[in-house]
C-alpha cells in the first residue's frame, strides 16, 4: 500500500483539498513531505482554484475524484469499474472492499502519514484523531479498524487503537478549539465563501495560494443504479450509507 500511495503522490506538489481537518491536515503533511502548497479546494459540490491552475496538473486530496484525467487520493467507498484516473489512490479500491461497514475508517492524513513517514508531533497525533471524528469511530467500527491497523501499522494508528481516557479528553478539548471540521460553508454565497476560505487557511498557517475563483456543481443523492447509469458524467462520488450515494455531475450550476 505504501508504495501505491507514494506513486500517487508523484503525480503533482499542486494540491486541491477538501476544506476541512482533514484536507488541511493532509496538506501540511505533504508540504513537510515534498514542498506541496494547495492550488485549490473541492468540497464535492464547489471547486475553488487560484489564478492560473489546470487542474488535470493538480493532484486532489481527501477528494475521490471519478474521471480518468483528474488524480486523487481519498477514502471513500468506490464502485469498481468506475472513471477513477488509473493513477489514484483509493484504499478501498487497493484491499477491493465492497461492504460499506468494511470501508477504509481513518481520515486520509493517516494514509499520507503512513506512506511520507514524515515526522509528527504530539499536536498533530491530536488533530489527526479529530479529523473526520477518527478517534471516535472507535465506539462503533473498533473491530473494522483493529482490522485496517494491521495493514497500516504507524504511530498515528497507534494513537486511535491504544486511546483512553486521556485522548478522548484531548479531543474533547479539540472540539471546543475547531467546533466544525470544515473552514468554510456550502450555504454562503460565493464572495462569502471564498472570503472565508482564504481566512481559514491563513489561519491555520498553510502553504497556499488565495482562491480567486469558485464554481458550484449540480450535486444530488442517489442509488447505486443512478450512480452505474450515468458514471461518466459524475465528477466525484461517495457512498454516504449503505447503497445511498453522493454524487457531483459534471454539470456546472449558477453560484452568486
Amino acid at each position: 500500500m505504501k508504495s501505491s500511495i507514494l506513486k500517487t503522490l508523484e503525480h503533482s506538489t499542486n494540491l486541491i483539498i477538501s476544506p476541512d481537518m482533514d484536507g488541511l491536515l493532509c496538506a501540511e503533511l505533504l508540504n513537510r513531505y515534498n514542498g506541496s502548497k494547495v492550488v485549490g479546494t473541492y468540497d464535492k459540490n464547489v471547486l475553488c482554484l487560484s489564478d492560473d491552475v489546470t487542474i488535470d496538473d493538480c493532484l486532489f486530496v481527501d477528494c475521490d475524484m471519478n474521471h480518468p484525467n483528474y488524480v486523487s487520493i481519498g477514502n471513500h467507498m468506490r464502485l469498481i469499474g468506475d472513471s477513477m484516473s488509473h493513477r489514484s489512490f483509493n484504499p478501498n479500491v487497493e484491499f477491493g472492499v465492497n461492504v460499506y461497514t468494511d470501508k477504509f475508517p481513518f481520515a486520509t492524513a493517516f494514509l499520507i502519514s503512513f506512506a511520507t513517514e514524515v515526522l509528527l508531533t504530539p499536536y498533530d497525533l491530536e488533530r489527526m484523531a479529530y479529523a473526520d471524528s477518527t478517534l471516535r469511530n472507535m465506539d462503533s467500527y473498533s473491530e473494522n479498524m483493529r482490522n485496517w491497523a494491521v495493514r497500516m501499522p504507524h504511530l498515528a494508528v497507534d494513537y486511535i487503537i491504544n486511546s483512553g481516557e486521556e485522548e478522548i479528553k484531548k479531543d474533547d478539548a479539540l472540539r471546543q478549539v475547531y467546533p466544525n471540521q470544515s473552514i468554510t460553508s456550502k450555504r454562503f454565497g460565493k464572495k462569502r465563501y471564498l472570503e472565508a476560505l482564504n481566512e481559514g487557511l491563513e489561519t491555520r498557517s498553510v502553504e497556499f495560494l488565495p482562491m480567486t475563483k469558485g464554481m458550484k456543481f449540480m450535486a444530488d443523492k442517489v442509488g447505486i443504479n443512478t450512480v452505474l447509469r450515468y458514471n461518466r458524467d459524475i465528477m466525484s462520488y461517495a457512498e454516504v450509507y449503505g447503497g445511498e450515494y453522493s454524487v457531483t455531475y459534471d454539470q456546472e450550476v449558477d453560484w452568486k
